[in-house]
């Protein structure tokens, strides 16, 4: 840091670097793990620091007791042999935690945990939490999910703008309290109950949708004007689901139709010009051209407007004041229309990414993770965007983890379990309720 200091057991870290931090029992678990997938289990946990047999040789049995020992230790469902490429995200991060205890941590900081996990392995993290915190063992838990936080946390910290509010006992504050105090705004972030709205004529419908490896005989129908939340969990095709409306998963099988007419044998380009548009769940790798300008990526679906009249020339002027339209309409934080979209927030990034689908003015906005990565602030102007999207008729199918989104935002849910979806719709009632679905479609799941 440039300036203050940390102390540990309130004995003051003589260098920040990971070797110092890690020497002085501070331990990290990033939202992307540090394992070796081709490894196993016992190996990632010595990574590094095998021990040795006289001669260089490294010593085999002793990685495999002191494994033992460690799983044996927390109650983990571990196989030391197994490859780490073959576990579950959730077991993946006992791996690391059992990494960082085998360094002899005392503190754990963990980003994002449960952004890539499944209802029921948030369960499982939260139990090993449990378990670290009766063991003795510090947990820095780093998260957006705000009731996340308040089944996990003795005590939270709101970081804004750079500053720390707190902290807070979580029994003495509330979630709408939180919101407020990171909000950049006196407005509040709380979703409130939606309006209803009647949808309009059918704009997208779908008949017995597959693919090889995951869909198989999906079915639905969106509205104008509708927004049709698709709750499952990690895995079970949603992503896939939307990539397959998109024409980007060639093997892809059934009758898709668009306002009446049936584009499921088109690839994407007719499609975008047919009048659909998606926001994928990863903004930088599939969302954006990071190294290109803010201009030219809100550009992208929409080069046929922006020719000059020399054909096939683009107008830098018309590709500039689309950006500044969108820039002003969607709040977003940027120094020029030629700043590197790679420069900006993920919060920023995703208004982008929104933006250039505005402007191709979609009839139907496919939003696969949304909110994901984002501040509380961010994620209430992405909610706004999407309602008033609906709110002008546009057809919205909505997939999300935020269990809040869905019930704040979708006029009918449907849920979805290994590639199919569940027969029956739903009205969503509230976030609890849909949580009890998914853990019971969980349980079914593993069940079979």
């Amino acid at each position: 840091p440039d300036e203050g200091t940390i102390l540990v057991r309130g004995e003051p870290l003589a260098s920040i670097s990971t070797r110092a931090r890690l020497e002085a029992g501070v331990a990290m678990i990033f939202q992307e793990l540090s394992l070796v997938p081709a490894m196993s289990v016992a190996d990632n946990l010595f990574l590094g620091r095998e021990p040795l047999l006289f001669g260089g040789r490294i010593d085999r049995r002793r990685i495999r007791r002191e494994a033992d020992e460690l799983i044996a230790g927390q109650g983990f469902a571990l196989d030391p042999d197994a490859l780490v490429e073959d576990l579950p995200f959730a077991a993946r991060q006992q791996v690391e935690i059992l990494k960082a205890l085998s360094r002899g941590a005392s503190v754990i900081v963990m980003d994002e945990p449960t952004s890539s996990l499944t209802v029921r392995e948030e369960e499982v993290l939260h139990a090993t939490i449990a378990q670290l915190r009766a063991t003795g063992i510090g947990v820095v838990y780093i998260s957006h999910r705000m009731s996340e936080i308040f089944r996990v946390a003795d005590r939270l910290s709101i970081i804004k703008d750079g500053h720390i509010q707190g902290p807070f006992a979580t029994e003495q504050i509330t979630i709408p309290e939180v919101s407020r105090l990171m909000a950049r705004s006196a407005s509040v972030v709380v979703m409130k109950p939606k309006a209803r709205r009647e949808p309009g004529e059918i704009v997208l419908e779908v008949v017995d949708l597959g693919t090889a490896r995951k869909l198989r005989d999906v079915g639905l129908a969106v509205r104008a004007g509708e927004i049709v939340g698709i709750a499952g969990l990690v895995g079970s095709g949603r992503s896939t689901l939307a990539k397959a409306l998109f024409g980007l998963i060639p093997d892809a099988r059934g009758d898709v139709q668009l306002s009446g007419r049936e584009i499921g044998a088109l690839a994407t380009p007719p499609r975008i010009r047919a009048g659909m548009a998606l926001v994928p769940e990863d903004r930088r790798a599939e969302g954006l051209v990071a190294q290109h300008s803010l201009a030219a990526n809100v550009a992208l679906p929409n080069l046929a407007e922006l020719t000059s009249r020399w054909p096939g020339v683009l107008s830098w002027r018309r590709e500039t004041e689309m950006f500044l339209s969108f820039r002003d309409a969607l709040h977003i934080a940027c120094r020029e229309p030629g700043q590197p979209a790679s420069e900006l927030s993920g919060g920023n990034q995703q208004k982008v990414v929104f933006a250039k689908w505005f402007a191709s003015n979609p009839k139907l906005l496919i939003l696969d993770e949304p909110t994901a990565g984002v501040d509380v602030n961010a994620k209430a102007e992405m909610r706004t965007l999407v309602l008033r999207a609906a709110e002008k008729g546009m057809a919205v199918l909505l997939i999300t983890s935020e269990l809040d989104e869905l019930a704040g935002l979708a006029d009918r849910l449907i849920y979805m379990v290994d590639g199919r979806l569940v027969p029956g719709e739903a009205t969503p009632r509230g976030e609890e309720e849909i949580r009890t679905v998914l853990q019971q479609l969980a349980t079914i799941h593993e069940a079979a």
